[in-house]
């Protein structure tokens, strides 16, 4: 994964899988009427791969690509989600609301609002975790053998058991909760939505877990030291499938077996979790400037085809081959002349004109937070600005590398303006927000050449002639452009270069191009 800090923007991009990347942006927003930032990603796409607009139009581009808009999942820690003095604890807030509930209240807005706080409690379940076994895995990496013993990160024995008496608090928590919402008493909607949250939970506690028993065993000085915790780790993972056995949820794993429904199951189970925070997308097409633009390019298109006609007509007579001709040939060129000129002002206009533009709407609220629009065209070298070009060029290491690699350049442009004060109206934990966007290389590699190739050689010891086998490749390269603004100060830019080394199978590996 890489990765790039700023005060505003934090941006990481990371391979998804085999023909997939995402480029994730993290966002905190102050309290401006208005925020704004702009993201704009070029494409250099080797020629090899005969990637052009004749065969990789918009509607490619977009069906290759996801975007998503969310809320980041709120911070705070195993420790204080059981602390009774929290109130911003959704633990917390669950059991307040859950005594109304059994109370005699079943409203739909109180039992909304409870199944919000046990997904938006998934949620924070799930990243708490997450990052602290991350900080783990990587301190218990200094304790091998090879590393230095003054470079072993200290804090990761107390950590760990601090980790862990907090886990412990939390399952006694959770079954204290579980207790009480298996009142029949309480609706049956937020029962449901409690067994989701039950079953994620007892899934995210055996994967990440598992990756820190994996690491505490890789190391056997981290071993010793740490051994039981190691002996704890392992108890709680291996409790966990006997749990959702015992509770007849779907996500068994069964040894020997296919397993798709635990992989399955996991999936459905997090994007009903992780729902809460998601922003809705109303897209539209229909953009006033977009389509007066394209307008006059199919009225200039008319009039030649109009005056064409008018032309012939005053010549030869209307029944006559010559205006039959004519009049074929004028409707002919009058769509080449549309589509010209819509490729043309898709190519300049990008800053004026979009493809879509899509509202960013709260579905707590029910309002309207933002507006995203954006536009994917190819330019041509001239076309590139300079700092981009520059960017492009900054690793050749000859004044000829350019002419070896020839490119098409496609250009993605995304605009997002937000409304930080309608945010922070409705929502005191959910204020920063991920921008997300996934994108599939598949067809870019549709006409690639076979992923291996065999390279015949004579061995400068015997003189033998042999054949190796050699991988091909390709080199994508990506120049991305990070422009935040406010009413406060000047725009903030920020710039990354990425390489995107593909095979007819997909994606290799990414590397970061170095900016110095």
């Amino acid at each position: 994964m890489i990765e790039d800090q700023d005060d505003i923007l934090d941006s990481r991009i990371k391979l998804h899988d085999r023909h997939r990347f995402e480029i994730k942006l993290d966002i905190d927003l102050d309290e401006e009427a208005h925020s704004a930032y702009e993201v704009e990603t070029y494409f250099f796409v080797p020629r090899a791969l005969n990637v052009g607009p004749h065969n990789y139009g918009r509607e490619k581009f977009y069906n290759a690509s996801q975007r998503y808009i969310r809320f980041r999942t709120p911070k705070i820690s195993i420790g204080k989600l059981c602390d009774p003095s929290l109130a911003a604890s959704p633990l917390n807030r669950v059991r307040q609301d859950l005594s109304k509930a059994l109370s005699g209240d079943a409203s739909p807005a109180l039992t909304a609002a409870i199944c919000d706080e046990l997904r938006l409690l998934g949620c924070i379940i799930r990243g708490e975790i997450r990052d602290y076994v991350k900080i783990f895995v990587e301190g218990l990496a200094t304790y091998a053998g090879s590393a230095p013993g003054a470079q072993r990160k200290l804090f990761v024995g107390e950590g760990l058991e601090n980790f862990f008496s907090d886990l412990k608090n939390l399952e006694t928590a959770l079954s204290s909760l579980r207790a009480e919402i298996s009142d029949p008493a309480v609706p049956l909607k937020i029962r449901e939505t409690a067994a989701f949250f039950d079953e994620y939970v007892s899934l995210i506690l055996e994967e990440y877990l598992t990756s820190l028993v994996e690491a505490l065993r890789a190391s056997p000085e981290a071993g010793g030291r740490f051994g039981e915790i190691e002996k704890e780790a392992v108890r709680m993972v291996t409790a966990q499938n006997r749990y959702r056995q015992a509770m007849k949820y779907p996500s068994v794993l069964i040894p020997g077996s296919s397993n798709e429904t635990i992989i399955y199951r996991r999936g459905v189970l997090k994007k009903f979790i992780s729902s809460v925070l998601y922003l809705k997308a109303e897209f539209s097409e229909w953009e006033t400037l977009t389509q007066v633009v394209f307008g006059l390019a199919a009225g200039a298109a008319m009039l030649f085809a109009v005056l064409v006609t008018v032309y012939f007509q005053q010549r030869y007579a209307v029944t006559s081959m010559p205006f039959v001709v004519a009049l074929v040939v004028s409707y002919i060129f009058k769509d080449r002349i549309k589509d010209w000129l819509k490729t043309l002002f898709s190519k300049n206009m990008t800053r004026w004109i979009s493809d879509h533009k899509i509202e960013i709407m709260d579905p707590l609220a029910g309002a309207s937070i933002g507006l995203l629009k954006e536009a994917f065209t190819f330019i041509n070298d001239k076309a590139l600005p300079p700092d981009i070009a520059r960017l492009r060029n900054i690793d050749n290491i000859t004044s000829v590398d350019e002419e070896g690699k020839p490119e098409r350049i496609c250009k993605y442009k995304k605009e997002i303006l937000l409304y930080p004060e309608r945010i922070m109206k409705y929502h005191e934990r959910r204020r920063g927000l991920n921008d997300i966007m996934r994108f599939n290389i598949r067809d870019m590699v549709e006409q690639a050449d076979d992923s291996a190739v065999d390279y015949p050689y004579v061995d400068p010891d015997t003189g033998a002639l042999k054949t190796a086998a050699c991988a091909r490749v390709y080199h994508m390269n990506l120049v991305i452009k990070y422009t935040y603004s406010d009413r406060k100060a000047q725009p903030k830019i920020n710039y990354e270069r990425i390489r995107i080394v593909l095979n007819k199978d997909g994606i290799v590996r990414l590397e970061e191009v170095l900016l110095a």
